[in-house]
């Protein structure tokens, strides 16, 4: 095993320890030291991929889901029991992490079948940390499109044109 240069990051002995306790409890065999580099490079790829929207701007490559856009780089995750399964739109297409083009609805029902898609799957947007049912992204986007629409023929009809 190779060398790697550590510096000391200080916690109070409080947090150290209940992040220590938490993890014999949920995570055993997994150190402090290791979560914690863990939950910094995690944190860094997402902020990276932020800054990067910022600067580059959103994509304009993605996959067409119905009304719902979504742009190249977002992630997808659905479960059933205790299988969990991750996609990634990259390009134009929905990719597994296998590597397998995959679709919305083949993702919801590969282990069961009948599902609703929009139910089941959740989605983390580029740049975002947090994931969102489908179904209520669906929702809010068309909930604020329609209300773009209203205001655009109120300024219309009121001669704002």
């Amino acid at each position: 095993m190779a060398y790697i240069p550590k510096a000391a990051v200080y916690l109070s002995l409080i947090d150290f320890q209940e992040l220590e306790f938490h993890l014999l409890a949920t995570r055993p065999g997994v150190t402090v030291e290791d979560f914690v580099s863990e939950l910094v490079h995690r944190w860094l790829a997402i902020e990276k991929e932020r800054l990067a929207l910022r600067q580059n701007g959103p994509s304009m490559r993605g996959f067409q889901w119905k009304s719902v856009f979504l742009p190249d780089g977002t992630s997808l995750r659905t479960q059933h029991n205790q299988t969990i399964e991750f996609a990634k739109v990259v390009g134009d297409h929905i990719r597994s992490e296998e590597g397998e083009l995959l679709t919305p609805s083949f993702m919801a029902n590969r282990y069961a079948k009948g599902r609703n898609a929009w139910r089941c799957i959740w989605l983390r947007f580029p740049g975002e940390s947090y994931w969102i049912r489908a179904d209520d992204y669906r929702r809010r986007f068309e909930e604020r499109h329609l209300n773009e629409s209203k205001s655009w023929a109120t300024e219309r009809d009121s001669g704002a044109f």
